[in-house]
């Protein structure tokens, strides 16, 4: 016989003590469970040593260092295919094979502290906690409480008796767990002072099962013994009835409401009440001889309520703010064996809809809404249509005006740009008077100069005067009437072919005169200096748009003789040049000399305007 105590491990044989200590190979002297393995091995779990196994020769010691989930060791046990499951402080283990399992912090376990273990006649590990019992399938742990039917979560002792059932001892009294075929619980009794166990509160661990199947329970008030052929099965259904219906939890004379009353209760048969009466308290009882305390009850409102209410003491239920509807109240109660009703007592009523939700109402507001909708819509269309009147009025009237100033508008710039050219004829007549009076040849050529540069602006004011848009001219038009202008102004004995590529577009005058005078500049000095000598001459003007970046390219030039190379770049060039970078800066642009026979210009200038 072996003993663990506080001071070491204890084994009498034959008469004589022998004492294991720390000395011996114990991890700790402090030795609190036992348990002789199926091979004849001794574990021994200490408190806060770990585990040991003595095979009678040495002690081999585990520790967290080993797998263990905690040193702190509470319990042992065996289960039926040879596994050693450790209870400690924090978590269950398991030791097969060498190796330890833990399954501390597993999902199921509604506390770390592991009291008790056993295996019942299906294979389930159950674990005692002090909050709960754990059942482990092998797969998952399930917690099994207080709502379950145990008489506490408090747990000091489990065992599975020859039966078949487990038995779980607590602070409160010890309960029996009885089986289906299939594993599942079938139901849990408990056993109190009532039903003979008056030791309120078991020790740890402490039972015992002999050869005639008689339990002995150690509690804090003795030793309990249990003869499983003393315990009777109450097999008689509880006798339920409905005893009374409460209005708002006041008594209610029913007469008023139903002129047949039942026998039993006088409760009013095809009840129905308003919708605001719709606050019902039911009270029920059953009759059971043997332990009437011990009935419990389960009730459903169909619809109302999906499942059943858990088993409950309550002789009451209570529903507030039902809806309108067909209702069946249904009560069944068990005894203290955990027999049920087969049938369960009934009680039909029922609420009507509030008179606006009947179907005439329903119907009327219905029609109102349209109705209103209809005058609210054909308001609004009556409204639109004034409002819409008075801004077509509006627009006419602001059309009108502006028709007027556009008119009086074009004839202003009209009379304007009639004006500027003549001025500029005048201007031009007057030069030529002035040149009649000098014979300077150098002087006669700047006045031919200048009479071609303002003939450049009076053509775009000409143009402008010509057309219908006062603001934009056609760059087309406007550069085939200034070549053919030029090229008669200077009656060359050469036969110009003219190259014109233009991009059909129009610019507004601010791009006009810089672009009219420097195509003025260029094609003057060409028509003056490339082609002398030559019988034919080719002149290019080439104008497109490249869309990506939207930037304007103006080739121009000749095939004729061609200007130095370098004359553009110098700082001080001839006139010509000047009026031509003058000219480009004019169109925020850039000027360039390309390399080919002849001159030939490159301007880039964005649109303006």
């Amino acid at each position: 016989m072996w003993f663990a105590t506080s001071e070491g491990l204890t084994r009498y044989s034959n008469g004589i003590f022998k004492n294991f200590t720390t000395s011996d190979g114990l991890p700790s002297n402090n030795t609190r469970t036992l348990l002789l393995d199926k091979k004849g091995n001794i574990w021994i779990g200490t408190y806060g040593g770990g585990l040991s196994k003595y095979d009678y020769n040495s002690f081999q010691n585990f520790t967290e260092k080993d797998g263990l989930s905690h040193n702190y060791i509470h319990t042992l046990f065996e289960d039926s295919k040879g596994n050693i499951w450790i209870g400690t402080g924090n978590g269950a283990n398991k030791y097969t094979d060498g190796k330890f399992t833990s399954y501390a912090g597993a999902s199921g376990f509604c506390n770390s502290y592991i009291g008790s273990i056993t295996e019942d006649k299906h294979g389930n590990i159950w674990f005692g906690t002090d909050r709960c019992a754990v059942m482990y399938d092998g797969l998952y742990f399930k917690p099994i409480a207080v709502k379950e039917g145990l008489s506490s979560g408090v747990i000091f002792l489990m065992h599975s008796d020859a039966k078949g059932d487990l038995w779980i001892g607590t602070n409160k009294g010890i309960d029996r767990i009885s089986f289906d075929t299939y594993g599942q619980i079938n139901r849990i009794k408990n056993y109190k002072s009532k039903q003979g166990f008056r030791g309120v509160e078991c020790n740890s661990r402490a039972i015992y099962e002999d050869s005639k199947n008689n339990l002995w329970i150690g509690t804090v008030k003795g030793l309990i013994k249990y003869d499983p052929t003393q315990d009777k099965t109450n097999v008689f259904e509880p006798n339920i009835h409905i005893n009374n219906l409460k209005l708002f939890f006041e008594d209610v004379k029913w007469r008023n409401y139903s002129k047949k009353l039942t026998k039993w209760n006088n409760l009013p048969e095809d009840l129905i009440l308003d919708y605001n009466q719709n606050h019902l308290t039911f009270e029920f009882s059953a009759i059971n001889l043997t332990f009437p305390d011990d009935v419990q009850y389960r009730f459903k409102l169909i619809p109302f309520d999906k499942e059943w209410y858990s088993p409950t003491g309550k002789k009451t239920a209570t529903y507030s703010n039902l809806p309108p509807g067909d209702y069946k109240f249904q009560v069944k109660a068990r005894n203290e064996d955990g027999l049920w009703n087969q049938n369960p007592v009934s009680y039909d009523f029922t609420i009507t809809n509030p008179w606006f939700k009947s179907w005439w109402f329903i119907i009327f507001m219905i029609m109102i809404i349209f109705y209103s909708i209809y005058k609210l819509s054909s308001y609004r269309e009556m409204k639109q249509k004034e409002i819409s009147q008075e801004l077509e009025e509006k627009v006419r009237e602001r059309t009108a005006l502006i028709e007027t100033q556009r008119d009086e508008k074009e004839i202003l710039l009209k009379e304007i740009h009639h004006r500027v050219k003549n001025n500029m004829q005048v201007i031009i007549s007057l030069i030529s008077i002035q040149s009649g009076y000098t014979k300077d040849e150098v002087a006669l050529a700047l006045f031919d100069e200048a009479k071609n540069r303002i003939r450049s602006m009076a053509l775009i004011h000409e143009k402008m005067y010509q057309t219908g848009d006062l603001t934009l001219i056609d760059i087309q038009d406007y550069i085939m009437a200034l070549t053919n202008d030029l090229i008669d102004t200077y009656s060359i004995n050469c036969d110009i072919f003219l190259d014109i590529k233009i991009h059909k577009t129009k610019f507004a005058i601010d791009t006009l005169i810089p672009l009219g005078l420097l195509l003025n500049e260029i094609i003057s000095n060409a028509l003056k200096y490339a082609f002398v000598g030559s019988t034919k001459g080719k002149m290019i003007i080439h104008l497109s748009l490249n869309p990506e970046d939207n930037i304007f390219t103006l080739l121009v030039g000749d095939n004729g003789l061609g200007m130095p190379f370098g004359t553009l770049e110098k700082e001080e060039g001839t006139l010509g040049m000047e009026l031509v970078k003058i000219f480009v800066t004019q169109l925020d642009g850039e000027v360039k000399r390309l390399e080919e026979k002849g001159t030939m210009y490159k301007i880039t200038f964005p649109p303006r305007g």
